[in-house]
């Protein structure tokens, strides 16, 4: 199939992370129905959700793996030039919710491997869900495996802009609760105030967030000037119950991108050094998730031929995060690279360039060839 009618295809069917993936897990594996391809269907987090690995080839972890997500954030018909959910061109660039991130990989890893040739080790797919709420998909993977071995080299079609991507930031999400005593406020010495507590708490924390936009570790280089430290952010507040009681609960969600060489334990630890300074009621830390960092060495293969390949000389890192932080603790060495620009992704009006597309399925054949061909 066309590279464009396989796209249009995927496009149609509604992904979107609330919904369940079958429709679009269905469709890959009758597209592959009778062919050399071997899909296994995964279970995954939740049920009506799934992950997906297509294997050809003897199941080794030799030669390579293309890995991309199934799932979409929303879309808002309304605020779109087109219907979201209709692949549409202008100025020689493909429209769609998902056509940049990252269905637009999706169809160039399946028109990949239906037309390689695989002479050494093997070449895998492996498509996962729910990566826009929190790389779930490769969590299961991380703690559940696999049914076959796959290769540890992974290229990750994330949109990099055709850039390749060795290292990313992770995502810590945690909990802040305070106990108060609730009081009527005409008597507001009987009770105690969680919510002036916490304002204490979100001020201190502030202060915090300033001093890590001065830490900079040995990962900052390879970040734009804008990224090179960790960012704690202070997000969400919760409190009270009426104006005439006294809060006796406070509640906060506060979430910290960290660099790839942080020490997570040490940075939860300064932040319960930051409450403790400050709070006078009963208070708790808990942690929510942690999608975590990506740090790919140099020398990794996939690394090294990717770069060589396009001619990239340096090291690239990106703020946000991807499937490849959990699947880097389970031990594969993954890179990110796919067409498109993270900064049109998740917004009306997403697009992807035609000529990247068609630049990334080169690169992707010849990096089959390579990782999978005859010789070594």
């Amino acid at each position: 199939m066309e590279l464009k009618q396989l796209l249009a295809d995927l496009i149609s069917i509604d992904s979107t992370s609330s919904l369940s993936n079958e429709p679009v897990v269905t469709y890959i594996e009758q597209y592959f129905e009778g062919s050399n391809v071997l899909c296994h269907r995964l279970p995954a987090h939740e049920d009506g959700k799934f992950n997906l690995l297509l294997v050809k080839g003897e199941p080794s972890e030799k030669g390579l793996t293309l890995c991309g997500h199934m799932d979409t954030v929303p879309a808002s018909p309304g605020r779109w030039k087109s219907d979201p959910w209709e692949l549409s061109k202008r100025d020689d660039k493909w429209f769609a919710r998902g056509s940049c991130d990252m269905k637009g990989f999706v169809a160039i890893a399946l028109q990949a491997i239906e037309r390689a040739e695989v002479q050494n080790g093997c070449l895998a797919v492996l498509l996962v869900c729910d990566e826009e709420l929190g790389s779930f998909g490769a969590k299961y993977v991380l703690e559940n495996g696999l049914p076959v071995p796959i290769p540890k080299q992974v290229i990750i079609g994330e949109p990099t802009s055709l850039q390749v991507v060795r290292l990313h930031k992770g995502h810590l999400s945690m909990k802040v609760s305070i106990e108060g005593v609730p009081a009527h406020t005409g008597s507001p010495h009987l009770g105690k105030n969680s919510l002036v507590q916490g304002g204490k708490v979100i001020c201190e924390l502030s202060e915090l967030s300033k001093q890590y936009e001065t830490l900079h570790t040995d990962c900052s280089k390879h970040f734009s000037d804008v990224a090179k430290f960790p960012v704690l952010s202070i997000a969400t507040a919760q409190s009270g119950t009426a104006i005439n009681v006294v809060p006796d609960s406070f509640e906060l969600g506060i979430g910290m991108r960290l660099l790839p060489d942080q020490n997570k334990d040490e940075v939860i630890a300064k932040i319960r050094d930051v409450i403790g300074i400050v709070c006078d009621l009963p208070w708790a830390l808990e942690e929510l998730g942690d999608n975590p960092t990506m740090l790919t060495p140099e020398n990794s293969p996939v690394n090294l031929w990717l770069c060589e390949y396009i001619g990239q000389e340096e090291s690239i890192g990106v703020s946000y995060g991807t499937d490849g932080g959990y699947l880097s603790r389970g031990g594969f060495e993954c890179v990110l690279y796919g067409p498109g620009d993270i900064a049109v992704a998740h917004k009306p009006d997403e697009y992807v360039p035609i000529a990247e597309m068609n630049t990334c399925a080169q690169a992707i054949d010849v990096a089959i060839e390579h990782f999978c061909g005859g010789s070594e």
